[in-house]
């Protein structure tokens, strides 16, 4: 290589970083860069590349829904089932948002419960009937790589609501922090067993984003512990298997301390699996997410200690104001947080959900 060569080579390494910081400026427009690129041997030619834009990430907590729509837009909003009463208060309140709005609102969902190929499908047949933005909770984060890219294709825009997906563009995302809705849940549990114990993880649906990032926030926050012994197994959000997996894991640990969810259900389930075995209530702690009124009914009841809300109605609402304000031509946050809260019996009926 020549000494020529050699400066090349150095010149543009010496660019590209420059590059690279100039891409991490918080300017409003990029400045272009001038990179200087080995063709052939001794020769060279001039690029001038525009890095591209950087992307506001910061978490936004108070997000205004008021809007007024240029027109009556069609939205369609895609869930993960209709069985979950979780689901069915966002099916509620984006169907409110719609009637507030003064737009057109379908929601749809997956015969077979968290389906990912029913939901492509179903965004597929959007696609072909004609809708102006889709607002989907991914039954699963990877897989609905697919529907995305074909969303992006049609030029029809993308919101994530609770649950993130990928494969392609999207406007914003709107939810809860899991990782630190399953932090705040370990928290409890370890708090109200004296930090050493036994306690049993009731994961959801392997492969959704909310599943994953709240088993991250517990394990995370309950490595901390050497003094309590962990068993983790999924339960894909349904109250059936959160009963089997308390049953059996009482079977193995009867002295078990703890048992918390991921979701509501799941704890649920937990709740019978406890009763059957004759296990006083107090003699177990029990903790999980939402606040719906069999939650609400549980906890008064004192079979569940403590439950995390995050504001689904929030999340459903949201979602279709932001699709509203994005069709619109306004700037919406990328990142959009809903609030989450400890809830216990004492205050169950400020959160409930309905």
């Amino acid at each position: 290589m020549s000494r020529f060569t050699k400066s090349v080579l150095l010149l543009l390494s010496v660019l590209m970083a420059l590059g690279a910081l100039a891409s991490c400026s918080p300017a409003a427009t990029p400045t272009p860069v001038t990179i200087i690129k080995e063709v052939e041997k001794e020769k060279v030619v001039v690029v001038t590349a525009t890095p591209l834009p950087v992307v506001d990430l910061t978490p936004v907590y108070d997000f205004d829904p008021t809007v007024k729509p240029a027109k009556k837009y069609k939205i369609a909003v895609v869930l993960k089932n209709f069985t979950n009463p979780f689901w069915l208060t966002h099916q509620r309140w984006a169907l409110k948002a719609g009637e507030d709005f003064g737009v057109e609102v379908t929601v749809l969902a997956p015969s077979n419960p968290d389906n990912v190929e029913e939901q492509i499908r179903i965004v597929e047949d959007l696609i072909t009937k004609g809708v102006d933005g889709v607002v989907i909770a991914p039954a699963n984060t990877t897989a609905i790589a697919t529907a995305i890219q074909k969303l992006n294709a049609a030029k029809i825009p993308v919101i994530y609501d609770n649950t993130r997906g990928s494969g392609g563009d999207y406007v914003c995302y709107i939810g809860a922090d899991n990782i630190l809705v399953g932090k705040t849940v370990a928290e409890g549990a370890v708090q109200a067993i004296g930090e050493k114990g036994r306690i049993l993880i009731l994961e959801g649906f392997p492969g959704q984003q909310t599943a994953d990032d709240r088993r991250k926030g517990m394990n995370d926050y309950l490595t901390k512990y050497p003094n309590i012994e962990v068993a983790s197994q999924t339960a894909h959000w349904r109250r059936l298997e959160g009963m089997q997996v308390t049953e059996n894991t009482l079977q193995r640990w009867p002295d078990l301390n703890a048992v918390i969810g991921a979701s509501g259900e799941m704890v649920l389930g937990a709740v019978e699996a406890v009763k059957s075995a004759n296990i006083p209530n107090d003699k177990i702690v029990l903790g999980g997410v939402d606040v719906y009124p069999d939650i609400v009914k549980a906890l008064k009841a004192g079979d569940i200690d403590f439950t995390i809300s995050q504001a689904p109605q929030k999340q459903a609402y949201w979602s279709v104001a932001a699709m509203i304000k994005f069709l619109n031509g306004e700037k919406v946050p990328k990142e959009i947080r809903t609030p989450t809260a400890i809830v216990t019996a004492a205050n169950a009926d400020e959160y409930v959900e309905q």
